[in-house]
């Protein structure tokens, strides 16, 4: 049914499954940084926050709480799966989402986005700069082209003239990184872990060379 996705997916999947994670790591994540990361994500930008504020998760988790405390047998089992792997079972449902709840809204009047003191997380990065990762993943990686210059290029020819819906949204991507971290060390700690061709320099040299490529094919001149 499609209501199962309210269990299953969205923002309910995501903080279950930092809980999750937080638990695979044998005490190596604490959970307040994982929700921190999680609210820092919904807030990344003004469309994510607009989409699904924090509110509405905490208001969606005490929500299905609620339905799981009323009767558990109408719960999809997929649900419980992922609670198990939270570390919480059937009994303790209700409470256990209350209190994930309440924990966002406490960490969500404080909120950190320092990212000396907490740095990116590898999902982060892979839900915050998809297109850089994948940028590295088809363009750079493989040893096709000698240089980053010739790998931006071929990717720029494979997608023009049509090429304004895929160079928007990586520049932006890219700019956004640099301002997050604009020194050599401060991106090799942070992104370059994920995104491994990343570096100010290379980033600014896509910055030129997409504006560049945009000034002299797209420009309407009439």
């Amino acid at each position: 049914m499609h209501t199962e996705r309210l269990f299953i997916d969205g923002p309910m999947r995501r903080v279950l499954e930092r809980a999750a994670a937080v638990r695979d790591s044998g005490g190596a994540l604490p959970l307040d940084a994982e929700l921190r990361r999680f609210i820092r994500t919904t807030r990344a930008t003004a469309a994510s926050d607009w989409m699904c504020p924090l509110v509405t998760v905490t208001a969606l988790l005490d929500h299905v709480a609620t339905l799981c405390a009323k009767d558990t047998k109408a719960v999809p089992q997929e649900f419980w799966r992922l609670m198990e792997r939270a570390g919480a079972g059937k009994t303790d449902a209700a409470e256990y989402l209350h209190s994930l709840a309440e924990k966002l809204r406490a960490l969500g009047r404080d909120p950190q986005d320092d990212y000396d003191g907490l740095p990116l997380s590898r999902w982060e990065i892979e839900v915050r700069f998809p297109l850089l990762s994948g940028f590295g993943v088809n363009w750079v990686y493989e040893g096709e082209y000698a240089t980053l210059e010739d790998s931006l290029q071929a990717a720029i020819d494979s997608e023009h003239p049509f090429c304004g819906e895929f160079l928007a949204p990586l520049a932006a991507e890219a700019q956004s990184a640099l301002v997050l971290f604009p020194v050599e060390r401060a991106m090799e700690a942070s992104l370059a872990p994920v995104v491994g061709w990343a570096s100010p320099q290379a980033l600014r040299h896509l910055l030129r060379t997409v504006d560049e490529h945009m000034q002299r094919e797209h420009v309407d001149v009439s």
